[in-house]
């Protein structure tokens, strides 16, 4: 099963077209796919919206009950999502504005079927692009990225900010336990950022897959505040880049620990 962590604030204009997109492109794959959507207390209709295609997905929406961010959201959306997953499952967390490519997702699943723990839908990756944004703003979304590929180097990865990407839920969960749960610790949109960072210091196999951010397919304006993020990948790389290393033995024995053994579940991690 594959099973979607989708973190939504008010995307009402958004929401019912993703989420028939989505399912136009699993009857095309046959896939068996789980839809959370984490309505981040929006005030408009995100929820009832996406609670209107039950009948046609496998869907479920979880609200909080106050805004709380989109790290919330998708830590939120994690609990969940490990809650329902076994092993051999993924889970493909994505944004709720239809900018991410659905046509890479078919790629993607396939590098997990593959055996890689960790896929990254890329803009900057070659062959990669974004379309139709401001140049401002893909300066900075550049620029950005140029400087945590500094910081933080990743053999063959160009992208570190999407939220578009692909878990096995097996390494994730273990994951969550090196940390002890606090995977994400970030309050803003550097959440994504940390996780990466925090993930590359584990021995996962991760690959990115080129894809087209189609800027231009966003009604309304984006929730992310550009100058703020910034600000929050920059106190990233200060936490981050001169953090003592993990005990390797912790991470040893919870990586080579058979998928048959009990896990904990991430409340008991925390």
């Amino acid at each position: 099963m594959v099973i979607f962590i989708i973190p939504a604030y008010n995307e009402e204009e958004n929401i019912g077209r993703l989420l028939e997109g989505m399912r136009l492109k699993f009857e095309g794959i046959k896939l068996k796919a789980h839809v959370i959507i984490v309505d981040d207390a929006s005030r408009d209709r995100t929820g009832e919206i996406a609670r209107s295609f039950s009948p046609r997905l496998s869907i479920e929406v979880v609200r909080n009950p106050v805004n709380k961010g989109v790290a919330e959201a998708f830590r939120a959306g994690f609990r969940r999502a490990l809650e329902l997953a076994g092993p051999e499952d993924f889970i493909i967390t994505k944004e709720a504005d239809n900018t991410s490519d659905l046509s890479v997702l078919q790629a993607m699943l396939g590098r997990l079927a593959e055996g890689y723990d960790l896929v990254l839908a890329s803009c900057f990756a070659p062959q990669g692009k974004v379309v139709n944004s401001t140049a401002d703003r893909h300066l900075l979304s550049w620029g950005a990225n140029w400087l945590l590929r500094t910081f933080f180097p990743i053999p063959g990865v160009h992208t570190y900010s999407s939220f578009y990407r692909g878990y096995r839920a097996d390494t994730l969960r273990r994951a969550f336990e090196v940390y002890n749960g606090r995977l994400l610790e970030c309050e803003g949109f550097g959440c994504m950022v940390e996780m990466l960072v925090k993930l590359r210091r584990l021995p996962v196999k991760l690959i990115e897959v080129p894809m087209v951010l189609q800027c231009d397919l966003r009604r309304g304006p984006s929730k992310m505040r550009r100058f703020r993020t910034i600000r929050e990948y920059l106190r990233l790389i200060r936490r981050e880049a001169f953090r003592s290393r993990l005990d390797p033995e912790r991470v040893r024995a919870v990586f080579e620990r058979p998928k048959e053994q009990r896990m904990p579940a991430l409340s008991e991690a925390a």
